[in-house]
């Protein structure tokens, strides 16, 4: 898929796959401060914009990983990437998946006010998932959000977690998400 001319963003994906969650690995979400202008309160993956230093997009999602949660990148083993979505504010957010191999002291930092997680068998049960109609330009969507212990994961954030459910676990989760990607084409191109 072609890239657009939009800034560039890289989340990241973490899987808990070490002792306890072994047997029901978790993925780690974060809400955001009410106290930041910009998605103040919401439900969001560890990542941010890309800057000048950072390698690559990959780069940028741990780098934000470890200033937003502490997440040490040397227990991360990366496993790829998933197709990229834009964001309401024409941001083009690329989501990186990894295992974190160890136990993490994972503190948030100013934008952070809780660190949480969700077991991926909670997200693979298509009961968990509520689903919501949305027309996005002439695109009948079903948009998906789920609630686990009073976080509501929604928006990008759940548009993005189905897509990790549907794409890595052949979840079943009736997203139509390839219907926006299409209209990507009519995006600005550098």
């Amino acid at each position: 898929m072609q890239t657009t001319d939009f800034k560039k963003a890289g989340v990241f994906i973490g899987i808990l796959n070490f002792d306890k969650y072994a047997e029901d690995p978790h993925i780690v979400f974060t809400q955001r401060s009410t106290q930041l202008s910009s998605h103040s309160g919401e439900v969001s993956f560890p990542g941010g914009k890309w800057e000048a230093g950072d390698k690559d997009l990959y780069d940028t999602a741990l780098r934000e990983s470890n200033e937003e949660i502490n997440l040490n990148r040397d227990d991360v083993i990366g496993l790829g990437n998933l197709p990229y979505l834009i964001s309401r504010h024409k941001i083009e957010v690329h989501p990186y998946v990894g295992i974190i191999t160890k136990e993490q002291n994972f503190v948030g930092n100013y934008e952070i006010s809780e660190i949480f997680t969700v077991p991926i068998s909670f997200l693979l049960d298509i009961q968990n998932a509520k689903m919501h109609d949305k027309i996005k330009g002439d695109i009948d969507l079903k948009i998906p959000s789920w609630e686990y212990n009073n976080q509501r994961i929604w928006g990008l954030t759940a548009m993005i977690t189905a897509d990790f459910i549907n794409i890595c676990f052949d979840g079943n989760i009736p997203t139509k998400l390839d219907k926006i990607r299409e209209q990507y084409d009519s995006y600005p191109r550098g």
